[in-house]
């Protein structure tokens, strides 16, 4: 019997007691041919990739996705938290490319899993990476490259790994060839189908389980291509019991199927790949989406059959969505509306794309701390208290992420959105606000880059503090903040929104005052009181509330004569502080802007 030394990450393999006539390694020569002589044994891949040193408590996470697509919020999700995680342990989080499925394989989608990770500030320490650009140009991308001593990190450049392994089972009696044609397995689906039996090979449909050496020769003599199956090795009554990182102690019935471990072109599934890599890169935790349970019996028991420590999983809820259902009653004929979950769908809704986020112009840093929300409450209540901190200051647990389903709320996200943008220091603003520019309005964009600090000038107003500049939710609400400091977007605006309680006969008057008056080296309350003296003078209140006591005494107060002239220099009411706007676009475009009118 072949026996491994028990470690910290290794169990004591057993190997099932031989059939009649049953000749493993004649069995393992007839599969594998030359590779067969050549196979590497266990213990060589437990000293080719040995123990992490690494501290007491450190984890070591990765995140795992299939090139198939673009990149969904779920996918930046359960790297936040892996990542996260990885980091506060002092351990490590790496990127491993799953492309076994090469059928459902998309070019530029790796492009896409790297990038995003980029932009989100979540790339790996280890596995996939892009090496920096040659040119150093801001736009180029550099090339793809592997980091790392326990690659290789793209699963099709594994393949000899998981054969050495599916030979090592063969030869321990827990796997074995199958030569079942399409037709054969769907006639044994049908007949299972009649019988309400559990599809799959299993039981008496495993009709290659104990084939002898005979018939194994006759198939591979005609051709027949095979793919090699699992011999599920648990009592069919039996339950495995595990403790999830996120949803506690669960119970399931064992696996009783024999799934496949590598299709017919070598190429393993993803479940007998995922135990071996994650063994071999010596994962301590695998945190991924909950559609993943169902698949626990057969991991489990995959990583007790190869001989390995199971890792630490951890399964969390998909972001969900409301919908609404409406049904009739078959009997009173009302219709009944009620509110129904489900998963965010990459068909359907277009927040499940992460560039949907980067479109509609939500700060990367925005949609992490929004996305903190959703992994665990506690993040908002940290940041009330925690106003200047990093988000990566806050401690994030794994027992504590939410074990149910939270819903897509946009709403939250602008709000999350707006709080981070009003954090950020004018040049932060700037530079990521001109990168969605560049992207999304191109026009603004070469404003904006005309005069860099002329720009972050004008960002800068109301910025810092506790009341600090809120104008800004999203990247799109530059357009507006900003218009009125470019002459060529402030001379289109074709309709000013002047206040109706000064007259059109006294605005040309008002403003010649405060044209005549205006001093840029005035303070702030210099500069009012003058703006109070010239709506005293022109009949208006000097106060709000001295209007409010006899509106009928007044035409109206100083707050309107201060609107109107900001109406004619910014060409909307809705502006920072006045004295601090004029201050920034300097007193000849001031003047200019006052001399329209008059």
């Amino acid at each position: 019997m072949d026996k491994q030394a028990p470690n910290e990450t290794t169990l004591p393999v057993t190997v099932r007691e031989p059939g009649p006539g049953e000749d493993r390694d004649e069995l393992v020569r007839l599969l594998f041919g030359d590779a067969a002589a050549s196979a590497r044994r266990p213990e060589e891949y437990e000293a080719r990739y040995p123990r992490r040193a690494l501290p007491k408590g450190a984890m070591v996470t990765r995140y795992a996705p299939s090139p198939t697509g673009f990149m969904h919020i779920g996918g930046i999700f359960v790297s936040l938290i892996n990542k996260r995680l990885s980091l506060q342990s002092e351990g490590v989080f790496y990127l491993r490319l799953e492309d076994t499925d090469v059928k459902r394989a998309i070019p530029g989608a790796l492009d896409t899993i790297v990038d995003s990770l980029a932009r989100f500030d979540l790339s790996p320490q280890e596995g996939v990476l892009r090496a920096p650009a040659k040119d150093g140009g801001a736009s180029s991308r550099g090339e793809f490259v592997q980091q790392g001593n326990y690659g290789p990190y793209i699963q099709t450049e594994r393949v000899g790994i998981y054969r050495d392994y599916a030979i090592d089972l063969i030869r321990r009696g827990f796997a074995y060839p199958c030569f079942c044609t399409v037709e054969e397995l769907d006639a044994i689906r049908q007949e299972q189908m009649a019988l309400t039996v559990k599809p799959g090979v299993h039981g008496r449909w495993a009709k290659w389980r104990d084939a002898p050496l005979a018939r194994v020769k006759e198939a591979l003599a005609g051709g027949t291509p095979f793919v090699l199956r699992l011999r599920a090795p648990d009592d069919v009554s039996g339950r495995v019991e595990w403790k999830d990182g996120v949803k506690g102690v669960i119970s399931m019935p064992v696996n009783d199927l024999d799934t496949i471990l590598l299709k017919s072109d070598g190429i393993p599934t993803y479940h007998f790949a995922h135990a071996i890599d994650d063994h071999l890169m010596r994962t301590t935790h695998v945190i991924r989406g909950d559609e993943w349970i169902s698949s626990m019996p057969l991991h489990l028991q995959l990583f007790r059959t190869l001989g390995f420590r199971p890792v630490e999983y951890a399964h969390v809820p998909p972001i969900q969505k409301l919908d609404r259902v409406e049904e009739v009653d078959p009997e009173t004929g009302e219709t009944k509306v009620s509110d129904a979950r489900r998963k965010l769908s990459k068909r359907k809704d277009p927040e499940a794309n992460i560039a949907y986020y980067r479109e509609i112009g939500v700060p990367e840093t925005g949609t992490i701390e929004y996305l903190l929300n959703i992994a665990n409450s506690a993040f908002e209540d940290w940041r009330k208290a925690n106003p200047d901190k990093p988000y990566s200051a806050f401690p994030l647990k794994l027992n504590k992420l939410a074990p149910g389903g939270a819903l897509s709320d946009m709403v939250k996200l602008k709000s999350v959105s707006q709080a981070v943008v009003s954090r950020m220091s004018a040049e932060d603003v700037y530079a990521q606000g001109l990168d969605w520019a560049r992207e999304h309005d191109k026009e603004l964009a070469a404003l904006m880059e005309r005069d860099p600090e002329y720009t972050k000038r004008a960002l800068g107003i109301e910025r810092g503090g506790k009341k600090s500049n809120k104008r800004i939710t999203t990247w799109p609400d530059l357009r507006p903040q900003l218009f009125f400091f470019y002459d060529e977007l402030y001379d289109r605006v074709d309709a000013l929104d002047f206040p109706e309680s000064v007259p059109e006969g006294d605005r040309q008057p008002l403003l010649r005052q405060m044209l005549d008056t205006f001093d840029p080296a005035d303070s702030k309350e210099a500069w009012f009181e003058k703006i109070r003296q010239i709506a005293v003078a022109s009949g208006y209140a000097g106060e709000v509330k001295q209007y409010k006591a006899s509106p009928e005494s007044w035409k109206g107060h100083v707050g309107d004569v201060s609107m109107l002239l900001r109406v004619a220099v910014c060409g909307t009411r809705n502006s920072p502080d006045l004295t601090e706007v004029m201050a920034v676009l300097g007193e000849p475009r001031v003047r200019a802007r006052i001399a329209r009118f008059l």
